[in-house]
């Protein structure tokens, strides 16, 4: 078939004759980038689906572990804020030469019998606060057992805690007398400035979950810490004659 054209014109037609059979030959390049593209829309379809899936696996522990660690704050706060008292009114009892009005308002009963107290009068009570704030405790008056003590922490003015101290009536020479011998309670409670609090517990928050706020179910703030001591002048020979 060649030897009818001149012997300079075959190269060039064999050239056409391979890229004409070129473009007729099915393009299996073209069929195998589609077929990449299409698995690739799939891996990222199902990347989407695990990542989804893990994401509502793990974050309701994650809520969780984060909630827990907030109250485990708050309440190595609050019980630093009840050691503290407990502390304060210790000092004033070792030191001794003190009057009944530095102490707490006492109650009848057990310690650990009183009742919480009233949460309406937590806008209204004193405020345990760093030096930079205008009001500070303790006053120079006792503290009634239904009243709640704000507490600021971090010298803002704003308190972030209220608390109720309260102790028993304790052992006196005479009824003029402060008493030498008494138990002190310390309940602290989260609190928010201007909120309306709920009826107060005297069982300690669960440190599970929740900022210790209100209990689920339950409208109940229970506090955040409770700390009850015994505190005694055992330095005083009076002290050693009524106590026994």
């Amino acid at each position: 078939m060649f030897a009818r054209f001149p012997r300079s014109c075959q190269p060039s037609m064999l050239r056409m004759i391979g890229l004409l059979l070129l473009a007729q030959r099915p393009r299996g390049d073209d069929r195998s980038q589609t077929s990449d593209a299409g698995l690739s829309l799939i891996e990222c379809l199902v990347a989407i689906v695990v990542i989804s899936i893990t994401v509502v696996a793990i974050t309701p522990p994650i809520f969780l572990a984060t909630a827990t660690r907030i109250q485990s704050r708050r309440a190595d706060q609050a019980n630093q804020i009840a050691q503290g008292e407990i502390d304060r009114i210790r000092v004033i009892v070792e030191r001794g030469n003190y009057a009944t009005n530095e102490l707490p308002a006492a109650s009848t009963g057990t310690v650990t019998a009183i009742a919480a107290a009233n949460a309406g009068t937590a806008t209204s009570g004193p405020v345990l606060s760093p030096a930079n704030c205008a009001t500070r405790y303790p006053t120079t008056t006792p503290t009634p057992v239904s009243t709640l003590i704000r507490v600021d922490v971090d010298g803002d003015c704003t308190p972030e805690y209220v608390m109720q101290v309260f102790r028993t009536t304790g052992v006196a020479p005479s009824v003029s007398d402060p008493p030498f011998s008494f138990d002190l309670g310390v309940r602290v409670y989260a609190y928010s400035p201007g909120e309306s609090l709920p009826t107060l517990g005297t069982q300690r928050s669960s440190l599970v979950m929740g900022t210790g706020r209100r209990d689920s179910g339950v409208g109940i703030r229970r506090p955040l810490a409770v700390l009850y001591s015994k505190l005694a002048r055992n330095d005083s020979s009076r002290t050693l004659d009524l106590l026994r």
